[in-house]
């Protein structure tokens, strides 16, 4: 039904500008594709494999096809067909997979009403994000200089495709941690936290100070040389993904999962207040940078994860000292990016335009930081990185057998 109004109210408000119609019409997609939408069944089978896989491969497909297809600007109805088909391929691959094994049934509306809390918990928890870059980008458009939109606009886009590939599987664990403190299992439950928090933080930090020290290379591939001006924004934004991926952790793995609805609707309500405040001292004193305006969603976000540590710390949940070792650690290796960056940079400096001395210089930076990452890891004889080897050598004995 929501489909069928959209439909047939939209052109109402879009009659003027043809291209924004069809953006709008092809969106539309994603409303249907809401019909497919059963992803916590899989969650709830804890089929993570599958989520993971599936998840990983989606994103890559995305990064891919924007990269082959969105050449510039004007491709912006190229890039919603893309991203809204995404999203219906995401949903119909789950759809399908759990069709083998559960049969559709009838529900009573009354059913949901025990369900509401939580899941209105959760609407405002995983859409916080969004909310908060979408507030700075409304007062940013309201300052009148229409290129900081677009820059703020497509650094959040770039890092949220590329970091996407990770924070995607961050959800799968929740069934099984509801389902340890459901029985009583404060052990295994404890350990599962550890674990996951960990081998998010193994892939999300240093991919986050990569897209760091390489933000106004990557924005450059990207968008070419008209949007160079987003670099910072960019390296911003890398940064911001680790305090989300911590936000993330604390927030869903541990307060939702131990029943903690209601803080966290207050904590994201008081956060995004935070933030307006902030937004609103910026424009009334004409800041236009949105550099600004981004740095007050980051700080309105690390006013979340201290809300949570304390409250986790006050009740005794968890002891959190396990995750931010690990953040701490896998950051310290990922440092080495910055180094590396600087040196190539006065050994092989290049002009900020996209040709060969250019894409070189890129990619010696991403090879040099990489082996120095798995270097420091070797080293140290890291445990998931071991972990994730011999998984792949045994894929890879596999293959060879078959």
């Amino acid at each position: 039904m929501t489909t069928a109004v959209y439909i047939l109210v939209y052109p109402l408000f879009f009659t003027d500008n043809p291209i924004v119609k069809k953006v709008y019409l092809i969106m539309g997609i994603q409303l249907i594709a809401q019909i497919f939408s059963i992803e916590w069944v899989n969650e709830a089978l804890e089929n993570y494999s599958f989520l993971f896989y599936k998840t990983a491969f989606i994103r890559i497909l995305m990064l891919v096809s924007i990269f082959l297809f969105v050449k510039n600007d004007h491709d912006i109805v190229v890039y919603t067909l893309v991203m809204s088909l995404s999203t219906l391929i995401n949903y119909l691959i789950s759809y399908f997979w759990i069709k083998r094994d559960i049969k559709l049934v009838k529900i009573h509306i009354s059913d949901f009403k025990p369900l509401f809390l939580p899941l209105t918990a959760m609407l405002v928890f995983a859409n916080a994000n969004m909310l908060f870059t979408f507030l700075d980008r409304l007062f940013l458009v309201k300052t009148g200089i229409d290129v900081n939109v677009s820059y703020y606009t497509i650094a959040q886009r770039i890092v949220t495709v590329i970091a996407g590939v990770v924070t995607g599987a961050i959800g799968v664990s929740v069934p099984r941690l509801s389902y340890y403190l459901g029985k009583g299992d404060k052990e295994a439950y404890v350990a599962l936290v550890n674990r996951g928090s960990r081998i998010f933080n193994f892939f999300i930090i240093p991919l986050s100070f990569g897209l760091m020290v390489l933000g106004p290379n990557a924005i450059l591939l990207y968008g070419s040389e008209k949007y160079i001006g987003g670099g910072i924004l960019t390296s911003l934004f890398a940064f911001r993904t680790i305090i989300l991926a911590l936000d993330t952790i604390l927030g869903s793995q541990i307060l939702f999962t131990n029943g903690y609805e209601k803080r966290i609707t207050v904590y994201t309500v008081f956060a995004g207040l935070l933030n307006l405040g902030l937004n609103s001292l910026l424009f009334f004193n004409h800041i236009v940078a949105p550099e600004y305006y981004l740095l007050t969603t980051m700080l309105s976000e690390a006013s979340l994860l201290v809300f949570y540590f304390i409250f986790i710390h006050r009740k005794q949940l968890i002891h959190l000292g396990h995750i931010f070792s690990y953040t701490v650690r896998y950051s310290i290796f990922s440092l080495s990016f910055v180094g590396i960056y600087f040196l190539i940079n006065f050994l092989f400096p290049v002009d900020m335009v996209i040709n060969l001395p250019f894409l070189i210089n890129t990619g010696l930076i991403v090879l040099l930081s990489a082996i120095s990452y798995i270097g420091l890891l070797v080293f140290t004889k890291d445990s998931i990185f071991y972990e994730f080897l011999n998984h792949a050598l045994a894929l890879k004995n596999k293959f060879k057998r078959s």
